[in-house]
């Protein structure tokens, strides 16, 4: 059978195969003459190169006529290895074909002569090795064993000589397509118009850094900042593997841009493990790569690169801008109440809203009225951001409403308050115009008092109230001991909860938000920067954060200056806890028979009182008796008992 040649160029495919059959002649000629000696050097004719994909490797990386000599030879063991086998297998006086590869050694005698003034060819810094061109065996020392060293074509070159589409096989699991770019908002426009002047001025190659915390966003305004040919490198990927299989992929970078003209994003805003990446790879990666580079990141990063780069933040669309949207996608009036709040409470992109508006259109009948719409958009936003939390934080189902919650005046209209701040901050901070420089649209409360009292159940009852999710933040499996773990754990929830549609309650924040103290050793420095870190967060989160103690005064004091509300939540007096009696037994029970004035004088939190209407439930299920006084002072004893206090009989 004949040799299978790839589409390598094929009408210049035969000038390679007579190139082997030349070098195959003077291996006959070795072999019929006695006389010749071992080291003898032949001048080989390259083959005419004008047209092909070689031809254009070698100008737009400048290369010498050897080193595209270099390539001419490797690719020819590549196309027609046992010819060029053969060939190798004679120079190097080896009987075996197999112990046969091409060497630096071989091509320098083959196109050289004796003429060796190409010495540079194989250093580090020729595009030979520096782009990946050519690959070393295990023994590569050119310097060295230039007699012994297997050479070969790199795979991502012979890739590209193939005319294969598609990611270079050297370069996959780090680079991938970047999706195109999507619908973006006026706001995101004009930075996108501003950063591609900056890329598209003449001179020194530029980069731009884009960070914040919509990696969507960062990658739409990237896709049309480098155009329909642009990857996205995954930073964190690159720097999982080892250094020397690095260096080897920036070399591959190199090659890549160059010829294919790939423009990169570099993605260290999405890492897939807690590493961050080691000091100094993003300005190696921007020495690598040819043309504009576009950095995505979580905060700004320090860069010591020649390379002039100009740094922009982006967030989601303006409230006002994604009201809009949403008005055109669900094809309802901009006057409708729930749309200020469905632009105000979710921080997403253009595109994000129109795929959210089909799903609600489609699950609805096409005359559904513009509330219906409005109402089922807001359920697939919520939805939307479940996925977005996952395990971060608890979900905790809201069940409880204002009816249950059993609360003095004044502090039941300080949780009303929170609520209309929720409600209506895009009419106080947009239209009036009170929005805080520098600061995100948070509302921060604290609710403190002894255990049992309704803080929880508040947070249950606003949740509720706002049609937004509760999410309770386990501080115990946040808090870490290691330097900067605390932080990092904070950050990716902060970071999902500002896409919205979420209420974030911290059970215990004094463990957390307490008070800074004088700095006497490192560990007193990481917990003051701990503290400093979560005040700067909740400045800038978007949402509601409302966070429980048991110990007001040991929480920080700059910390208490932040927050809108401080509800200072008591044990209830008799007539609240009558009330709590009252409430804590199902409906389809039978309660004639209790004292609930009685009860009311047992001086328990509303919690135990709930916990003590449960444990007589339980008494009465298991003796098979309706439900008695008797049962539930029962119940009561075992609770008093539990909390250590005084039993009176």
């Amino acid at each position: 059978m004949g040799e299978v040649v790839h589409a390598v160029d094929v009408p210049r495919a035969q000038a390679l195969q007579a190139l082997c059959d030349q070098l195959s002649a003077q291996v006959l000629d070795v072999a019929l003459n006695e006389q010749a000696e071992p080291d003898v050097r032949y001048v080989v004719a390259l083959p005419d190169l004008t047209g092909t994909r070689l031809a254009d490797v070698q100008a737009r990386l400048d290369l010498t006529e050897f080193e595209t000599g270099v390539l001419a030879l490797a690719l020819a063991t590549e196309l027609f290895p046992e010819r060029m086998l053969a060939a190798c297998a004679a120079a190097l006086q080896m009987d075996s074909l197999y112990a046969a590869f091409l060497t630096p050694s071989l091509t320098r005698r083959w196109l050289l002569g004796d003429d060796w003034a190409e010495g540079a060819a194989f250093s580090a810094e020729r595009p030979l090795v520096a782009c990946g061109l050519i690959e070393f065996g295990a023994s590569a020392n050119a310097s060295v064993l230039e007699a012994l060293t297997p050479l070969r074509l790199g795979a991502g070159l012979l890739s590209d000589l193939r005319g294969l589409p598609g990611v270079p096989p050297d370069l996959r699991g780090v680079l991938r397509d970047l999706p195109p770019g999507g619908l973006l908002s006026d706001s995101q426009e004009a930075q996108r118009e501003g950063l591609g002047k900056h890329l598209s001025r003449a001179g020194d190659e530029r980069a731009a850094l884009l960070f914040g915390t919509n990696v969507a966003g960062m990658q739409a305004v990237a896709a049309h900042l480098l155009g329909a040919s642009a990857s996205l490198l995954d930073l964190p990927l690159l720097a999982a593997r080892p250094a020397e299989e690095q260096e080897g992929l920036l070399r591959a970078l190199r090659r890549d841009t160059r010829l294919r003209g790939t423009r990169v994003a570099v993605d260290a805003a999405t890492p897939l493990s807690d590493a961050l990446p080691p000091e100094g790879l993003v300005d190696r990666v921007l020495d690598a790569a040819a043309g504009p580079v576009v950095i995505l990141a979580a905060d700004p990063l320090p860069l010591d690169s020649p390379r002039a780069v100009v740094s922009a933040e982006v967030g989601a669309p303006t409230p006002a801008e994604q009201r809009e949207r949403w008005a055109q996608a669900l094809g309802v009036n901009a006057d409708q109440p729930l749309l200020r709040q469905l632009g105000d409470q979710f921080h997403l992109n253009l595109d994000r809203i129109d795929a959210l508006a089909r799903d609600a259109r489609a699950a609805l009948p096409g005359n559904a009225s513009h509330a219906a719409r409005l109402e089922r958009a807001w359920e697939a936003a919520r939805g939307a951001n479940r996925r977005l939390m996952g395990s971060l934080a608890q979900r905790i189902e809201t069940r409880a409403g204002w009816a249950d919650l059993i609360l003095p005046d004044a502090e039941r209209l300080a949780l009303e308050q929170i609520a209309a701040h929720v409600r209506h901050r895009s009419v106080v901070f947009e239209d009036l115009g009170l929005a805080r420089p520098g600061r995100g649209r948070s509302i921060t409360a604290l609710f403190s008092g002894p255990s049992g009292t309704g803080k929880t159940l508040s947070a249950e009852v606003l949740a509720r109230e706002l049609n937004l999710d509760l999410y309770r933040v386990d501080l115990s499996s946040t808090v870490s001991k290691y330097i900067g773990e605390t932080e990092k754990n904070l950050k990716k929830i902060f970071d999902a909860a500002d896409q919205g549609g979420c209420v974030l309650l911290f059970d215990e924040a004094d463990s957390v938000f307490g008070k800074r103290g004088e700095v006497r050793d490192s560990n007193d420095r990481y917990a003051n920067t701990q503290v400093n870190y979560l005040l700067q967060r909740l400045e800038t989160f978007n949402g509601l954060a409302l966070l429980t103690t048991n110990l007001e005064s040991s929480m920080d004091v700059a910390f208490m200056r932040r927050l809108q509300f401080v509800i200072n939540f008591r044990a209830p007096q008799a007539a609240e806890r009558e009330r709590l009696w009252r409430g804590a037994f199902p409906a389809a029970l039978d309660t004639s028979e209790l004292d609930f004035g009685r009860l009311a004088q047992a001086d328990v939190a509303g919690g135990n009182i709930r916990s003590v209407a449960l444990n007589a439930v339980f008494l009465s299920v298991s003796r098979r008796q309706p439900l008695t006084q008797v049962l539930v002072e029962e119940a009561l004893h075992l609770e008093f008992r539990k909390l250590g206090r005084l039993v009176l009989t």
